[in-house]
């Protein structure tokens, strides 16, 4: 086990660290909701505290350093604990240094002793943080932090094994929110808040002492946490859930239906327009491999959940064309959209988790009915997302993609390294110097702009963007080659949007611009929208030969995009949630 308050005081005291977590920590007040500090749950958890209370995360989740077919693989298959502050901005918790090592546990020691052995130390830690806080330095100022669990994450089946509730899937009881059994589950296109478990529930399913009939083996080791229960832990995992489960089980369904039972394509003609067709820059990592033909026949497609993503995304694009605007699969494909995109947002409204909860009752009743289908586990986890993004904050803040991402240091050096003994130290002792490395460079919070890769153009200011600057001094302006923002490369040709008054605006950059104070400049061309097509799920857009200019790209929130071009016409792959203008 890490020595945790060490690494948080170190932590927090790391330039604009601090500064960012309690600019996190105030609820939303323009009715979205963003992260868990928007949830019910840590409302009520912190309502009577008057002290600067920080939400924290623990991730769970195995991993092997070696082939998993190694004689070897056994005693190289960990454990992981990680944790992190769900309140920090998205782009901030995306770099891997954010997310720190808590310690490293054999997978085999898991089935050998009990959770309350196993994580009692880590128990006795998060207690010391939530009763003691840590003393840190802020502003030149002596300031106690004290530090609230906010969720228990990682995959169902991880989370169910370090909360000691049934594991498998086939259980009668095995969701970890409500009490509808495995027949009831199968065919259920709401949730039922009379079913939902709480912490009285819980304790009055103890005393039954039958898993078969409460879903609970005993007691958890982490209920000794003052603030936290079980019962609070509203938590889905939107990767484990959405790209790697309902979304494979459908697409398959759908494949299947237009290839061998409606022959309105054929899978070579899938994959040869998948191949053809330009993702962008932006998503060229995730590009899926060929689609086979077993894969198809079993209703099982082996795809990650980044390339599922991927593939699902744009099927519309490269595939919508060859398929007939009434076709009742199509219809439920183009809602299964509509779901993954509300869930893909950082920050939704009410309005829009109603729509959510709606889309998803309509997505099972035509599952079932189209398909012939029952409905499966992580189908019924879709049934409750609409409930706990209310109580827990939007999924997206809170997904495994990154957890899992921060194996890859440990992978490495486990790879590299031909001492298997002790393997989580070696580990730990690596994830320290790692850590060490990251404080004595500051690099937790990356720059909102950084110009370290740009190069300066010597060209003189044309007419054209002496007029479009206007009043602004024109004194020590210089172009650009490029920059970065919150990690994402903006140069010549780059496609963004802005939201202003709830309202999409498309731009492409024509060129790039700083003054004597590193204050950046966006000349750019305006890109509009004709309409929305229905069937392809997308906004038909056009460029314009309108110039604006962006003042200070620093302070507008500004995202990159792909757009893309079918059969002559170029289109923005955005559901119609919000206008584009």
């Amino acid at each position: 086990l890490m020595p945790m308050k060490f690494q948080l005081r170190k932590y927090l005291e790391s330039t604009n660290v601090l500064r960012m977590i309690l600019e996190g920590l105030s609820p939303s007040e323009d009715g979205y909701i963003r992260s868990l500090v928007d949830g019910s749950i840590w409302k009520h958890r912190t309502t009577a505290s008057s002290e600067i209370v920080v939400p924290l995360n623990l991730f769970f989740d195995d991993f092997t350093t070696t082939d998993t077919v190694s004689p070897h693989a056994s005693r190289t298959s960990i454990c992981a604990i990680y944790y992190y502050i769900p309140c920090l901005p998205g782009h901030v918790l995306a770099k891997l240094s954010n997310i720190l090592v808590a310690g490293y546990i054999l997978t085999e020691d898991r089935k050998q002793y009990e959770n309350d052995e196993l994580f009692s130390a880590l128990v006795d830690n998060l207690i010391q943080l939530e009763t003691e806080g840590i003393e840190v330095t802020y502003e030149g100022k002596k300031i106690t932090v004290y530090f609230m669990l906010g969720f228990i994450t990682g995959d169902n089946l991880g989370i169910a094994g370090i909360l000691d509730l049934v594991e498998s899937a086939r259980a009668n009881f095995y969701c970890r929110v409500c009490k509808r059994n495995r027949f009831q589950r199968e065919k259920d296109v709401r949730e039922y808040p009379e079913t939902f478990r709480n912490k009285e529930s819980y304790y009055m399913d103890l005393e039954l002492n039958d898993v078969s009939l409460t879903g609970i083996k005993k007691d958890s080791v982490f209920n000794r946490i003052p603030s936290f229960h079980v019962a609070f832990n509203i938590y889905f995992d939107l990767m484990h859930d959405l790209w790697e489960g309902v979304c494979v089980y459908g697409l398959a369904h759908c494949l299947n239906y237009f290839i061998n039972t409606k022959r309105t394509f054929s899978l070579d003609e899938l994959n040869a327009r998948k191949n053809l067709f330009v993702f962008g820059n932006l998503n060229n990592s995730n590009i899926p491999n060929d689609i086979k033909d077993v894969n198809i026949a079993k209703s099982k497609i082996k795809l990650t959940a980044s390339e599922v993503k991927t593939l699902i995304t744009f099927f519309p694009l490269f595939m919508g064309n060859s398929i007939p605007s009434d076709d009742a699969v199509w219809n439920y494909f183009c809602n299964l959209l509509q779901i993954c995109h509300i869930l893909m947002l950082r920050e939704v409204t009410m309005s829009l988790i109603e729509t959510l909860r709606s889309l998803v009752e309509i997505h099972h009743s035509q599952y079932q009915d189209l398909f012939k289908d029952t409905l499966k586990p992580k189908h019924h986890n879709l049934l409750h997302y609409a409930s706990s993004m209310l109580t827990s904050g939007t999924p997206r803040q809170q997904w495994a993609m990154r957890g899992e991402g921060k194996h890859r240091e440990a992978k490495q050096y486990g790879r590299v390294s031909n001492n298997k003994i002790n393997l989580c130290k070696s580990l730990s002792i690596k994830a320290g110097y790692k850590f060490a490395y990251n404080v004595l460079n500051n690099s937790f919070i990356p720059p909102t702009i950084d110009l370290g890769e740009s190069k300066i153009n010597a060209k003189p200011l044309t007419q054209d963007h002496e007029r479009l600057l206007g009043d602004v001094s024109k004194q020590g302006i210089q172009y650009i080659d490029r920059l970065s923002k919150k990690g994402a490369v903006y140069e010549k040709g780059t496609i963004f949007y802005t939201i202003l008054d709830k309202c999409i605006r498309l731009y492409e950059l024509e060129d790039l611009m700083k003054d004597e104070k590193n204050t950046c400049m966006f000349i750019c061309t305006r890109i509009y929208s004709s309409g929305f097509n229905d069937h392809l799920q997308s906004f038909e857009v056009h460029r314009s030969e309108e110039h604006r200019i962006i003042y200070d790209v620093e302070k507008t929130e500004i995202f990159a995009i792909n757009l893309h071009e079918i059969d002559g016409k170029l289109f923005f792959r955005y559901c119609n949630f919000m206008q584009v203008d």
